[in-house]
């Protein structure tokens, strides 16, 4: 028999859809590999031939807790990312929107002082100024912060 003979139906979106046999096989052959990761990986099993539990490749965050398993900690805590949002949320109004552009080029973005000079069209001895009053004004700001 001919490859056009063995005709095989793959139904995509409700239709049917003719296609070889080599299309068909393919198909199986990667559909049941993606049942193997997304199933037979992470369910537990017991071997009748062996009488052995084969426990599942992988874990369930709660079960590693169970297991009194330590995991990387982020950097910061989130009660900490939280403060430190509603913080720099505070500094912002504190701030000009020009301090604010140099402050984000600057710190956030790392640009360096000639670019963003540039972008801003301004002076090297003005940049500066503004940067100087800038910090001044931030050390201001977290002093007060402090106190409160």
């Amino acid at each position: 028999m001919s490859n056009e003979r063995k005709l095989r139906y793959l139904y995509i979106d409700g239709q049917a859809v003719p296609v070889s046999e080599q299309v068909y096989r393919v198909y199986q052959h990667y559909e049941r590999k993606e049942e193997y990761f997304s199933y037979d990986l992470k369910v537990e099993k017991f071997q009748k031939a062996t009488a052995s539990f084969l426990p599942s490749r992988e874990d369930s965050y709660e079960r590693l807790l169970e297991q009194d398993r330590q995991f990387a900690a982020s950097a910061h805590p989130v009660e900490e990312q939280a403060v430190s949002s509603v913080w720099l949320e505070e500094l912002l109004q504190y701030l000009s929107a020009n301090e604010r552009i140099i402050l984000r080029k600057l710190y956030f973005e790392d640009k360096s002082e000639r670019i963003v000079r540039t972008e801003l069209g301004i002076s090297k001895t003005a940049l500066h100024q503004r940067k100087v009053k800038l910090l001044r004004k931030l050390k201001k700001f977290l002093k007060n912060m402090g106190k409160s």
